[in-house]
């Protein structure tokens, strides 16, 4: 019997020994009747203590794979893979499918998808924040101290509110930045995705339609599909989404939510102005329609104007503020929260609760302790200056390699740059062949409800330094110049 362990691993020998057995019966290695050496006689074999053996034969026999017959020994069961096979075969899996998610898959294997390539590949793909920029040694230092402090109670079930302290600094974090908690309950849940599918949850019924600016975050496009509802995107200017339009879509197509992104938005980067913001909110209220506000990057900015959030401006209660700080902090938390009127926020704890009970309490608490300790702060100032340099570094490269083949608005923040190529180019195609040329980025049409906007490209910059984003552009170039080389018109 010819089975490696390896004495330097950090696993327990027995489960390594366990491991190597169990693969040995899935494979048929050792067919069903095989009776196993005795544990003393295998613990001689291999040089292990009796006790490590009888404990990889235990977990064999909790697991189904093996019969203990006492005073006879320990043999495999009957023919495990057989039995594997007939019940994978009773079942047609594929025909079961919901329609709903064959949709959404559908859509998350066709334009939602983007080739990487390589190591050597420089993506603009992501907008992450660059891990390197963490300041994990004082979040370390935070979450020890809860543990010490809270371990027990952390490590058990929590509220489906949240982790009340983190809660209350949150409310007071908000109320800072001008909005009114009163009347609204704030919920804690698991990044800024299931605030939205709670949402979408809670308001709309498959076959309804939720409007949205056009483009959008892709994310949230397949999240739509995910949940059966349609999208009336509403086309945007350099000041936000197009007021005219939007009332037109509110009015006929009565959505059963509005959902937006007004400041930095993905993927434009456009800054919703003052007087939109208000032009939007008095229609939102004239139409009596929900709206999601999506906040995610609004400590992103690194000049120009800081507006209100629509929350903040919400006097009619129709708002539902959705945050969080994945975008400057730690996204692997996945710590976000809602916002929301009382009467639809009763809805939301339900949900959350059927979901998942609660978000995990132990980074609630390490993220409350890094924010009360002033580390949150300190940590966004830092970032923003190193961003604030990155988003240069890329207005520079395109200035100096894409004029003339794109069109594009310089930014005040977020992570992206948002470019225009010559209708008829096909950004999609191209990003096929773009791992050939050492780059990545997203094409546009995955951001258009629809589809659409194939002449459109988003390149995030977050997670690059200003050489590779150099280099990267230079590749772009030289990628997009072999598809606009003739004239053609930017519309």
């Amino acid at each position: 019997m010819n089975i490696e362990l390896n004495r330097d691993s950090r696993q327990p020998m027995y489960l390594q020994l366990q491991s190597a057995l169990r693969g040995m019966i899935l494979t048929g290695a050792l067919p069903p009747g095989c009776k196993l050496p005795a544990s003393r006689e295998m613990a001689r074999l291999l040089g292990l203590s009796r006790n490590t053996v009888d404990e990889a034969y235990g977990c064999l026999a909790d697991g189904g794979l093996t019969d203990v017959r006492p005073g006879r020994g320990t043999y495999v069961r009957g023919d495990i893979r057989a039995e594997r096979q007939r019940a994978e075969e009773a079942i047609d899996w594929e025909a079961r499918i919901n329609e709903t998610v064959r949709e959404y898959v559908r859509y998350r294997t066709g334009i939602g998808a983007v080739r990487q390539g390589g190591r050597d590949v420089i993506s603009f793909t992501s907008l992450a924040p660059d891990h390197q920029l963490f300041a994990v040694d004082a979040f370390r230092r935070c979450m020890n101290d809860v543990l010490v402090n809270e371990g027990g109670v952390l490590l058990n079930y929590g509220y489906v509110r949240g982790y009340e302290p983190l809660r209350r600094y949150l409310i007071g974090y908000l109320e800072a930045k001008g909005i009114d908690c009163g009347g609204n309950e704030l919920l804690i849940v698991n990044g800024f995705r299931q605030g939205l599918e709670l949402t979408v949850r809670a308001l709309c019924r498959p076959g309804d339609t939720v409007a949205c600016e056009s483009p959008t975050y892709n994310g949230a496009l397949g999240m739509f599909s995910a949940c059966g509802v349609r999208c009336a995107g509403v086309p945007m200017d350099a000041e936000g989404v197009d007021p005219e339009v939007l009332e037109r879509v509110l009015r006929d197509e009565r959505p059963a939510l509005l959902y937006l992104i007004p400041t930095y938005h993905n993927p434009t980067g456009v800054n919703m102005t003052m007087g939109r913001r208000r032009e939007v909110l008095a229609l939102a209220q004239r139409y009596a329609v929900p709206v999601l506000e999506d906040g995610f990057s609004e400590e992103l900015r690194y000049d120009g104007t800081a507006y209100p959030s629509l929350k903040a401006l919400d006097g009619g209660g129709c708002v539902i503020y959705a945050g969080s700080f994945s975008k400057v902090l730690f996204p692997g938390l996945r710590v976000g929260w809602l916002l929301a009127p009382k009467a639809l926020a009763y809805y939301l704890y339900h949900l959350k609760y059927n979901d998942d009970i609660h978000t995990g309490l132990l980074h609630q608490a390490g993220l409350w302790a890094f924010c009360e300790r002033g580390y949150l702060e300190r940590h966004l100032r830092y970032c923003r200056k190193i961003y604030r340099e990155r988003m240069a570094a890329m207005d520079d490269a395109l200035r100096r390699h894409l004029t003339g083949l794109a069109k594009w608005t310089a930014g005040s923040g977020g992570f992206s740059f948002w470019l225009k190529f010559p209708t008829g180019t096909d950004a999609r195609a191209l990003a096929e062949r773009a791992p050939e040329y050492g780059v990545a980025y997203a094409p546009g049409d995955s951001f258009f409800p629809g589809g659409g906007g194939r002449n459109y490209v988003r390149l995030g910059f977050s997670r690059l330094e200003p050489a590779q984003i150099e280099t990267g552009v230079t590749r772009l170039s030289r990628l997009f110049g072999t598809a606009t080389h003739s004239p053609k018109e930017m519309t």
